[in-house]
């Protein structure tokens, strides 16, 4: 009997706590947080202290799946699959063109350190433009559009342990472990808000929910869903009426203030007020927290994100944080400038507009719609976005999708509009989807592939290289050889490139052996080629490490290449009269559907995945729907009663459950819950909650350039069931 302890990461999600697993004979018997590890102290969340049921759950796919004719499935090896699928690709190329195969790489997909890179050079080498990730249904803006827009500040903003101040809108980080540098940091996140609160930091928090970060903040704006950009407009306007930004960052790098300024004379406290159901003095004091600084940033999460207007609410985050001058200036000492991409001069100057990065190809559904660059971890990427997915199946001509590989997403589930996108995946030609699991996307998918789980393989932590606030890394190596025949996302896109006779390249800079599939540390070596600290060296220490590398400082502007960040780029004034016509439509809606719907994160839960695992299913099977007490005493409904929760697209059933945070007015609810719609399956809310997107139309209110659904502050009204 052979035992041994291996330090590793959970991938769960994108927090990568350290974790210390204990095996014998090749098998995982225990997990255990690493304590030893200097940037989390031992965190770990309940989700991955579930990894041991995970990989030994008893209904995982360790094989491929093929679905017969008469809806049964058959299991045979990958290699077979691969080859049938490779067979039919090759078909619908020929027919089609490489515009008809397309992938989706979902939530899960970013766990996977050699996924997307993969993925990408696989369409790149096709020719398919067909690229889609979950990144397009919930952030597009603050990952592309918005420094496309606007352009971004080249020496990088403040970061949490920098900042005297946080404004922090929809994001509750101590629930979904993720924030963008300068909001909660993901790793340990109540440990960091209880050391910013230590040294005096001040917070202010934006949410219709008395979240677990608003309970903890100095100010709480308990707002009106839907009314975030309202807020930053009128947050600005004071700002600058009482001259409290940064006037000589300003002038030196900013465009347009003036004009912008001008824009926002409408977005004055009464109005805010009025709009945001919040407290004049409240808005005035947020103001001028924030603006008193002197250092801090303002940060979103997915809750306005996928609310009205997300292009705008972007815009006017990035805005307050440039006014108010949130960057590092020359002389400077940048806390992180990752340790896995190649040292490149940091400047204290502006990077201009980069309006080229929302020209790409376009989409079928409309010219405004189409690729946008999303600037990763592994550098900008062109993507399609996938709240439009379902349309380009659907639509016929030249270009329609007739291939999707799923990998490591729930499509049935996540897409908006889910009648639409169940139409859309039984109209495909190939459905393939990479998970561990039969989802409901999987369900009906003409091929499975059954996928390694994280302690299967090796990693790094590529995604989070730039989130960490110090120069820290860390090389997982597989703790446990897989069982079955099961592989990794990224080889299902080298295996199928070689059947096609692909030639894959990763960034298009560093090509692939086709004849030999190259190691996993072989093409994460070559993603990080010119890394800050040699793979090798990661590669060599146990556990993740915070390394001894040279401070980066911020040098001086080159005159030869500064630019500006552009406050009143083409479409921002339709955009503001958009977001005050939206105030005024919620409240002419209101007769016919008084509530509004808002989305939240779910502490047992990723998205889709934790229901099937006994510890998470036992705090709760459903995604219920949380309502002000007060709210549910006027209707009538007991906490725990079924209930119909309907817009004017659809309804859906729900658990109702008594939330007294929950601002009066509002329902919260989790999305990526439920089934495919139709049959029996809204008679069992109580096992598998409901699908928030059947209440919506993807089309209904889509944001220009990505086309992004509105999947939070949807209007509703609840009736009770029997």
């Amino acid at each position: 009997m052979t035992r041994k302890t291996v330090k590793t990461y959970c991938r769960f999600c994108h927090a990568y706590c350290p974790m210390e697993a204990t095996v014998e004979n090749n098998k995982l018997i225990a997990i255990a947080p690493d304590t030893d590890n200097e940037v989390y102290g031992g965190y770990t969340c309940i989700k991955g202290r579930q990894l041991p049921e995970q990989m030994y759950y008893p209904q995982r796919i360790l094989s491929s799946l093929k679905k017969n004719a008469d809806g049964t499935r058959t299991a045979i090896s990958s290699a077979q699959a691969l080859d049938e699928i490779g067979d039919k690709l090759k078909a619908i190329l020929k027919k089609h063109g490489p515009r008809s195969i397309a992938s989706y790489n979902g939530t899960v997909s970013f766990q996977n350190s050699a996924t997307h890179p993969v993925a990408k050079a696989w369409h790149v080498a096709l020719d398919s433009p067909s690229y889609y990730t979950s990144i397009t249904i919930d952030q597009p803006a603050k990952v592309g559009i918005g420094a496309a827009r606007m352009g971004f500040w080249g020496g990088g903003s403040h970061t949490w342990r920098d900042s005297n101040v946080a404004l922090i809108l929809g994001n509750n980080t101590l629930v979904s472990h993720f924030s963008i540098p300068g909001g909660i940091p993901s790793f340990s996140p109540s440990n960091a808000l209880r050391e910013g609160k230590k040294r005096g930091m001040k917070i202010i928090c934006v949410d219709p929910r008395r979240s677990e970060v608003a309970s903890r903040s100095d100010l709480h704006l308990q707002i009106k869903p839907g009314q975030d950009a309202v807020l930053l407009a009128g947050l600005i306007h004071i700002i600058l009426e009482e001259n409290l930004h940064d006037a000589q960052f300003c002038a030196e790098h900013i465009q347009n203030l003036d004009t912008f300024k001008a824009s926002l004379a409408r977005f004055t406290p009464d109005y805010v007020a009025r709009r945001t159901d919040l407290d004049k003095s409240d808005i005035i004091a947020a103001a001028r927290m924030f603006a008193a600084g002197p250092r801090g940033t303002a940060s979103t999460g997915t809750g306005p994100e996928m609310g009205p207007n997300p292009n705008l609410v972007q815009h006017l985050v990035q805005s307050i944080n440039a006014i108010c001058g949130r960057h590092y200036r020359a002389g400077e000492r940048l806390p992180n400038a990752g340790v896995l991409s190649p040292l490149a001069p940091r400047q204290a100057q502006a990077i201009s507009p980069q309006p080229e990065w929302l020209t790409g190809v376009r989409s079928r559904v409309s010219d405004d719609i189409g690729e946008v660059t999303v600037l990763t971890a592994n550098g900008p990427i062109k993507e399609m976005p996938t709240a439009v997915c379902a349309d380009e199946i659907l639509m016929e001509g030249d270009g329609q999708i007739r291939a999707l590989i799923c990998i490591g997403g729930n499509p049935l589930l996540a897409w908006p509009g889910q009648q639409k996108a169940f139409k859309a995946l039984q109209n495909l030609d190939l459905l393939v989807c990479v998970d561990y699991k039969l989802s409901a996307s999987a369900e009906l998918a003409d091929y499975v592939i059954g996928a390694k789980l994280c302690l299967e393989r090796d990693d790094l932590t590529v995604l989070t290289d730039i989130w960490y606030e110090q120069p820290y890394s860390h090389y997982a190596k597989a703790v446990v050889e897989a069982e079955g025949d099961v592989i990794e996302e990224w080889e299902v896109f080298w295996e199928l490139g070689k059947r096609l006779g692909l030639e894959l390249s990763i960034n298009q800079q560093h090509p692939l052996d086709m004849r030999s599939k190259p190691s996993k540390f072989d093409l994460l070596k070559k993603m990080t080629t010119g890394s800050r600290v040699p793979i090798e060296e990661i590669y060599s220490r146990e556990g993740g490490h915070v390394y001894d590398v040279p401070d980066v400082i911020i040098e001086p502007a080159d005159p030869a290449t500064r630019g500006h960040m552009d406050l009143f780029p083409a479409g921002l004034a339709a955009e503001l009269e958009n977001a005050a016509r939206d105030a005024d439509n919620s409240l002419q809606l209101k007769d016919d559907f008084p509530y509004l719907l808002i989305s939240r994160r779910m502490k047992n839960n990723y998205n889709s995945t934790g229901p099937e695992l006994s510890v998470l299913a036992a705090r709760t099977t459903t995604n219920p729907a949380f309502i002000n007490p007060e709210d549910l005493a006027q209707l009538n409904i007991a906490d725990g009663e079924i209930i119909a929760i309907s817009s004017a697209r659809g309804s859906i059933p729900a658990v109702a459950q008594s939330s007294p945070d929950i601002k009066r007015g509002v329902v919260s609810m989790a999305h990526c819950w439920g089934a495919a719609p139709g049959g029996s399956t809204d008679k069992k809310v109580r096992e598998i909650g409901a699908n928030t997107n059947r209440l919506i139309d993807n089309l209904d209110h889509p944001e220009k350039y990505s086309g992004m659904a509105r999947h939070s502050a949807i209007a509703v009204k609840v009736t009770k069931v029997g």
